[in-house]
């Protein structure tokens, strides 16, 4: 009954603490522990998170997110498109919604990009006169992006104005959340380095806790793509 119980609670790509399992389903979290040991139960517990099997099957496609919720995504792309100005320098991170913002960086308007992603790039260099800034190092094809030391040293001479960020899930508690851990440090690196961060993100994402944390929304002035009404009923609010 209570891997019954368990599977309920990780329906719909949903994963949680084992703590807070534990606290619903009013047991100990060495009974839940007990309870996954063997396997077979089609629930994973990793770091202490609780999560279908699938959903740890469920790694991301760059490929797939960009073939989905196409005109979503262009939405809410052309709205990040408003904030970038003259003499801008913006970083762009790896995402299937970004791929949509970096075609429409205005043009011949001494705007530089920096990304450590490879569509982004492909992007820009096909626009007249905008400066491309690849933060570059060691290909990782599923998420389409580059990671190393020397692109945080390179980070870390940039003074960047506006960035956009993008998350595979985002989190009332555990905050924003990424697929794989070799994003982490140039998304954190971005954030400090940037004056006015933005989080660019379907309202799909909320809810969503995905392995790897890098932020919070607090670090953001704006979610853009954000439903307020169903992160306010969330709040209780």
């Amino acid at each position: 009954m209570r891997i019954k119980a368990l599977k309920k609670l990780c329906e719909g790509g949903a994963i949680l603490h084992i703590t807070e399992a534990a606290q619903q389903l009013e047991t100990s979290e060495i009974t839940i522990r007990r309870d996954l040991g063997d396997g077979e139960s089609g629930i994973l517990c990793l770091g202490g998170y609780i999560m279908l099997a699938e959903e740890k099957g469920e790694r991301y496609s760059l490929t797939h997110a960009q073939s989905t919720n196409i005109a979503a995504k262009r939405r809410i792309a052309a709205e990040a498109a408003k904030l970038i100005e003259p003499e801008d320098t913006v970083f762009i991170d790896a995402g299937s919604t970004l791929h949509h913002l970096a075609p429409l960086v205005p043009q011949n308007a001494n705007i530089t990009v920096v990304t450590q992603a490879m569509n982004i790039a492909e992007s820009i260099v096909r626009l007249e006169g905008v400066t491309l800034m690849m933060v570059s190092g060691i290909y990782h094809p599923e998420s389409g992006s580059f990671s190393s030391d020397t692109a945080l040293q390179m980070l870390q001479e940039v003074n960047i104005t506006k960035g956009f960020f993008s998350a595979a899930g985002i989190h009332e508690s555990e905050g924003v959340t990424c697929f794989h851990f070799h994003e982490i440090a140039v998304k954190k690196a971005a954030i400090v380095r940037s004056q006015r961060r933005f989080l660019v993100s379907d309202p799909t994402k909320w809810g969503k806790l995905r392995p790897a944390t890098f932020g919070h929304l607090q670090d953001f002035e704006l979610w853009i793509g954000r439903d307020q009404e169903q992160v306010s009923q969330d709040h209780g609010s």
